[in-house]
Parts: structure tokens; C-alpha cells; sequence
């Protein structure tokens, strides 16, 4: 899973050494989200660069001049815009906010408004931006590249243990092979293990784990367009409809994606946009939220249009036509089975059929047999195996 810059450690997991040999890994830094970041940039410097850089931290940066004026506020003041452009990609030049409220709540004693009297006349000017200065900036390239190197071995022991529970990864153990439809370069299609609605519920599933496909590129979303073309056309000669759904929540988590399909015979879906549109308005209160309740996606090509790359979501598309969206700002009380809630609505169905365990694994072998049967014909797939 370490993949990009990194430095290799070893790593002495249970199960992962044979014959007392230790196992390098390449690390990889992750965010919050879990989206990989690259190295700190002090990693990438020369010694003579690091040891140039110390030197400022602790003397260039208090220089003052005969005037009794700052010679400089920071210690990066000598920085080209080539180096600070570099470091901003590498995610290090910070956020004056987030720095502020960082230095703020670290400072001792009383803490003066920076932005007063004094400071809109420039009195006290260096204080308003040390206040802003990153505390990175402050440390030494030893300490930050320790620090750098801890953080990213619990990001990656974290990774592991996330991708050791991902019941939707292919390489995983307890992963159910036998209700696999139909693998693509970048994604697979299989029936819904838990939970079935109806005959024919299944998850188009991307092979990478990401917590939502706003996160996918390009190759994945069009081989997600293309599972989603072929199931239309199967169900279609059964004079049924598909619902697509996704609910991305959690994202910290490091969730797998993936977007329901769900069959419904032509009376009942003809009435599914009323009971979407109707339940979103209604999930949160309008008065308190942010964004729009109700997100209008019909005609829309691509997603990531209407919602931030990074946030929380709930989305339906009825057909390829598009359908609703919405925003998610209170994770805590958003149900998870949201879409699945409101189809059983529709559908008749008792709300708890979300929580139906698995059935037996020969049962599920002729579920699965039953839909390759008719999904096969409009296997797009297939003109993958056999060019």
C-alpha cells in the first residue's frame, strides 16, 4: 500500500516475516482523510541546505538593523518563489488561520489582540505574523524529520489496519469471492452481501480504496458509467428501473466506496424522485445547516461539479439521468442506511431488512448464478478478457 516518496523501515509484523527475516516497507504519509501527501520538503534538502536553515532559525531571523526596523520576520524570508511554490505543493506551508489558532492556544499568559490599534499601523506588525508562522518553521531539521518519520509509521500502522478490515478489497482474505460478477481494470461489480433489497441488489465497488468516487479519477468513474450502462440494459428487458446511490460518510474512517444498485419494477420507481427529493429536505434541519438541503444533479455530467472533493455526501441517480444530492454536515445523526431506508419505504419493506445477516453461502452462489445469467449478455467486460 506504500506507494510515493518515502523511506523504507523495517518492520517486524506477526505473520508478514518468514525465517526471522524483516519486511521493508515503503512508508507513505497520509492526511486526515487519508489521502497520501507527500515528504516533508526538509527531507529533500541538501545538508548544507538543513544546516543553512538551522542557522536562521535560531540568528538570521532576530537581525535587526541600525534603524531599529526588522530586518526580517521569518526564518524562510530568503526563500525564492520557485522554493516557496515547491513547498506548498508539498503541503507544508500551512494555514495562517489554522496557525494562529495552533500559536494561540499554546501561548502563555494573557494574549493581546493582534489587531488592534497598534498592529493597523504597523507597530507591531511582527507579532501579528509570528503569531501566524507556522510552528514548523521554528524547529530544527533533525526535529522535524523525526517527527515526520513517527507520524508517518502510525499513519501506515493505521492504513494497515484499515486495509486488514476491508471486507471490500479483493486481496482481502474474507473477501466473498463467490458473489464477484464481473472484475475491470479499475473496478468490479458483485452482488451485495448483507442487506439485500431485492433480487439483484449489488455494489459497483472501485478497486482502490477510497472513502468516495469524488476521489476517483477519470478511468475509474467511466468504468463506474460503463457497470452502471450494462445493468440498465439487463434489467431493462425485465421492465425494471436501477437506483444508484453512494453515501460517503465518515470519510475519516478510511471507508471503501462503493454505489448501490438497486432493481425496481417500473410502478414503483416511477414515484422514486418524489420520495428521494422529499426525504432530503427532510433529514436536516434547513435552519441550521450550511449548504442547500437538496442538491439538483439531473443533467449534471460530473459530481464533483456540485459537491467539494472532501466532504461528506449522499447521492441518487435514477437511470443516467442524474438525481439528488445532499450535503452532509451532521454525520452523528445521518443514518447510514439513508438510501436504503427510503427504498424500503417504497418498496413495502420492513426497515430492519437492512440489517439481515448473510445467508447461506450456497444460497448466494444461486443468487449470483441467476444474475450472471442474465447480466452476461451486456457484459462490458468481457471485451476486456478477450482483447
Amino acid at each position: 500500500r506504500g506507494a510515493g516518496g518515502g523511506e523504507p523501515r523495517s518492520a517486524g509484523r506477526s505473520g508478514s516475516s518468514k525465517g526471522g527475516e524483516k519486511e521493508v516497507v515503503m512508508l507513505q504519509k497520509f492526511d486526515a482523510r487519508g489521502r497520501p501527501l507527500s515528504l516533508n520538503y526538509v527531507s529533500k534538502m541538501s545538508d548544507q541546505e538543513k544546516a543553512t536553515r538551522d542557522r536562521k532559525i535560531h540568528f538570521e531571523a532576530k537581525t535587526d538593523l541600525g534603524k531599529g526596523q526588522r530586518e526580517k520576520y521569518f526564518a524562510d524570508d530568503d526563500m525564492t518563489v520557485d522554493q516557496m511554490v515547491q513547498r506548498e505543493k508539498l503541503n507544508k506551508g500551512g494555514d495562517l488561520e489554522s496557525n494562529l489558532v495552533d500559536n494561540l492556544g499554546k501561548r502563555r499568559g494573557p494574549v493581546r489582540d493582534v489587531f488592534d490599534e497598534d498592529e493597523e499601523y504597523g507597530g507591531g506588525l511582527g507579532t501579528s505574523l509570528k503569531m501566524m508562522e507556522s510552528r514548523d518553521k521554528k524547529m530544527k531539521t533533525a526535529v522535524l524529520e523525526d517527527r515526520a518519520r513517527k507520524q508517518m509509521i502510525h499513519e501506515h500502522n493505521r492504513a494497515e489496519a484499515v486495509h486488514n478490515k476491508d471486507r471490500l478489497d479483493l486481496d482481502n482474505s474474507r473477501f466473498p469471492k463467490h458473489l464477484l460478477l464481473a472484475v475491470a481494470t479499475r473496478t468490479y461489480l458483485m452482488l451485495k452481501p448483507n442487506g439485500r433489497l431485492t433480487d439483484g441488489h449489488c455494489l459497483i465497488v472501485p478497486q482502490q480504496s477510497v472513502p468516495s468516487t469524488l476521489q476517483c479519477d477519470e478511468d475509474t468513474l467511466d468504468e463506474i458509467r460503463n457497470f452502471k450502462k450494462c445493468l440498465l440494459q439487463t434489467f431493462h428487458q425485465m421492465d425494471m428501473d436501477c437506483i444508484f446511490f453512494e453515501t460517503a460518510i465518515s470519510l475519516d474512517r478510511m471507508p471503501h466506496a462503493s454505489v448501490e444498485c438497486v432493481p425496481l419494477v417500473r410502478d414503483k420507481s416511477s414515484n422514486a424522485p418524489m420520495y428521494f427529493k422529499k426525504a432530503i429536505m427532510e433529514v436536516e434541519n434547513e435552519f441550521e445547516s450550511q449548504n442547500r438541503a437538496l442538491i439538483d444533479t439531473r443533467g449534471v455530467k460530473k459530481l464533483a461539479t456540485k459537491i467539494p472533493k472532501h466532504m461528506p455526501y449522499f447521492s441518487v441517480e435514477f437511470g443516467l439521468q442524474g438525481g439528488f444530492a445532499h450535503v452532509v454536515e451532521n454525520e452523528r445523526k445521518f443514518p447510514k442506511t439513508f438510501g436504503a431506508d427510503i427504498l424500503c419505504g417504497i418498496l413495502g419493506l420492513p426497515a430492519t431488512i437492512t440489517q439481515r445477516e448473510r445467508s447461506s453461502i450456497e444460497h448466494e452462489k444461486q443468487l449470483a448464478a441467476a444474475f450472471l445469467a442474465s447480466y452476461e449478455p451486456f457484459d462490458w467486460t468481457k471485451m476486456l478478457r478477450e482483447g
